[in-house]
Order: structure tokens, then sequence, then C-alpha cells
């Protein structure tokens, strides 16, 4: 091949609209944690730069270090994979890591006008690590796995091209980030009941509570497997991206358990109500599973929309009130603010997705060419 003409990774990377579209959703979301809940502000006693030149602080917290260089990892991943297609692995990865530092500069000069945020430097070198961290992951194994390797692979294979469904996977990775909020019942995204007049809710009883914890899980559960079917190309790719799914999102939310909740329980989400939950998730998406994509994502809009309705009518449990404890200081409390008001508005980002794809028509619409993979089913 001519060294003019670009390689299938860089073309794949100029087109991927599901790179940009993760990297513009990351963005926000680091700005968002770092600035909210965006009040209290004022104007500085000091110069708003003063942090550049503060001295080392007498004690560093190792868990805001850690955390610091994991929220900027996908960052600089990410912005890397999207400069891969237009410049030179190297070249992408400067960019990339200079727009982290660039970014943490910014976020730390405005924190500077917020008085519930310190400024510091040691954030600026600790998310410039994990920007530099990401990048070089990007550089090392980007090329082979993520632009035109494994991952692209089983991405053409198994799941529908176009747009459409690399926003389904958008939002699925979102879902996962949701997990990580330890306030929420197990996939029980959408609470919004701080907006709602608490006597329209139902009153907190352990029957009750059982029966509506155990709707929310089967109902969110039905959801995104029926989200996943529609943009699968057959039953067996659906089946092993639910459970691959479904096993993460465990697994991320006994890390918040483990991580939010004094004392630390890594099985405080496995109760009954989950359980019971899971198992009704399974026999009532199982029997469905196999309907034409358009079918499907009707379907995952009423479980989402069934789901939200449960969440917001369910009483606040005393005894899990009792138990939450989570840290008050520290990079904790910014992250639980940025999975808590994903948690929240994530049932309405994709029912106004899953809206928007039925409604669409001729060859927009998911099963206006159906797979040959899905004819036989």
């Amino acid at each position: 091949m001519s060294d003019s003409l670009p390689s299938p990774s860089a073309r794949y990377a100029r087109s991927s609209r599901l790179v940009a579209y993760l990297t513009v959703a990351y963005l926000l979301l680091v700005v968002y944690a770092s600035l909210s809940p965006f009040a209290g502000w004022r104007v500085p006693n000091d110069e708003a730069t003063r942090f550049l030149f503060a001295g080392w602080p007498s004690y560093i917290v190792a868990s805001d270090v850690v955390l610091n260089i994991l929220a900027y990892m996908p960052l600089g991943l990410l912005l890397t994979l999207l400069w891969m297609g237009r410049a030179p692995r190297r070249v992408a990865v400067v960019l990339s890591v200079a727009a982290g530092m660039l970014l943490s500069l910014s976020i730390e000069f405005a924190q500077a006008y917020l008085a519930t945020r310190i400024s510091s430097n040691v954030d600026v070198l600790t998310n410039s690590i994990g920007a530099l961290g990401g990048a070089a992951v990007a550089h090392s194994w980007g090329e082979r796995w993520l632009l035109s390797g494994e991952l692209r692979r089983l991405r053409e294979t198994h799941f529908r091209a176009g747009a459409r469904t690399d926003l389904a996977f958008v939002l699925l990775a979102l879902w996962l980030l949701t997990q990580l909020n330890a306030e929420i019942w197990l996939f029980g995204n959408g609470d919004l009941r701080h907006l709602i007049p608490s006597h329209l809710g139902v009153r907190y009883s352990a029957d009750a509570y059982l029966l509506l914890e155990a709707g929310v899980a089967a109902l969110n559960f039905a959801g995104v497997a029926f989200l996943i079917g529609a943009i699968a190309r057959s039953f067996a790719a659906a089946a092993v991206s639910v459970t691959v799914l479904i096993l993460t999102a465990l697994m991320l939310k006994t890390i918040a358990s483990m991580a939010l909740f004094v004392p630390g329980n890594p099985g405080l989400w496995l109760t009954p109500g989950s359980v019971l939950g899971l198992v009704a998730g399974v026999v009532l998406w199982l029997p469905l599973a196999q309907r034409s994509p358009v079918r499907s994502m009707r379907a995952a809009a009423i479980c989402f929309a069934a789901g939200f309705l449960l969440v917001n009518l369910a009483p606040e449990n005393p005894y899990l009130v009792a138990a939450l404890q989570i840290f008050q200081r520290g990079q904790f409390l910014r992250f639980n603010a940025m999975t808590g008001l994903l948690s929240s508005w994530w049932p309405l980002l994709v029912f106004a997705y899953l809206v928007y794809l039925i409604g669409g028509d001729g060859e927009d619409r998911p099963d206006a060419h159906r797979d040959p993979a899905r004819r036989g089913l």
C-alpha cells in the first residue's frame, strides 16, 4: 500500500462516530464531576493561578491520587484514538496529553472561583499522568485491538452498522457507569423523587419494598437486554453481550458497595429483591429475545418507562439510608455527584433515543434492512 494512502485503522478512526461520541460524553462528565454543584461562585482572595506555584502539600490522600489518574486515563485513550485517524500515532499522543493537561488546568482555574473547591497543582499533575497513561494504551494497542483489530471485527460481525448502533453503545457504556452510584437499587436508574410530591409514593413496608425492588431490577435488566437485541445481528451475539454486560454491571456494583458504604460490604446490593429481579428479568426477556429489531426497541422503551415509574413510586429504605455513608471529602464526593446525576437522567436519555429511533421511517428504521442472520430466527 502506498504511503500516501491512509491505513485501514486510520480510515476507520476518521469515520468512527463511536469514538467521537464517547469522547464528547466523557468530556462532559469530567467537567460536571469537577465543577458540580455549580454553586457558590465568588472572586478568590488570592490570584486564581496561585495554586500552580504552591508548595508540595504536607499530606496527600492516596485515594484522591488514584482516582485523579484513573479519571483521566479514558480521556487520554479516547482523544488519542480520535486523533490517530488524522495524525501519526506519536503526534496523537502528544495532542491528547496536552489536551488533558489543558483541560485539568482550566478546571483547576475555574475551581478557584468555587467556595466548595480547592485548586491543586497535584491534581493537574495526576490528571496529566492519567491522560498520558491512557494515551500510551492507545498508542500500544489502539490500532491493533480497537481501531482495526479484534474489537472492530467483533463490532462489524455481530452488530448492526451505523451511527445509531454507536449511540446505543454510548448509552450502554454510560449505563455501566451508573452502577458505580451506590445510592440506587440494582439497575434502578431514574430516581427523581425529589421532584415528586411525597404523598404520591408508596408507603414503606417490607413486602412492598421487596416487590418494587424486584420489579425495578427485572424491568431494567429486560430493557437493557432488548436494547442489545435490537442492535445485534443474531440471538447468540445478543445473549453473549447481555451476559458480559450484566456481569460487568454487577462487578461495578460490588466495587461501589465496598468503597462507599461503611463498613464496606461488597454484597450489599445482593438482596432477596435484587435476586428475584434478576431471575424475573431473564424470564421476561428470553421468550421475546428473538423479536425483530423494531419490536425489541419498543419492548425496551416499555421496560425502561415502567422501571422509571417504579423507581419514583418506591419509598426510601430507612435501613439503606442509615447504612450509606458517602465520603464527604476528596474526589469521592465529586465522583458520586457525577454518577448520581447520570443515574437520575439516564432513563430519559435512552427513552428519547428509542422513541426517536422507533419513529424513524424508511431505511432509517432498525428493521428496514434485516440481516440474513435475523431472517432465519
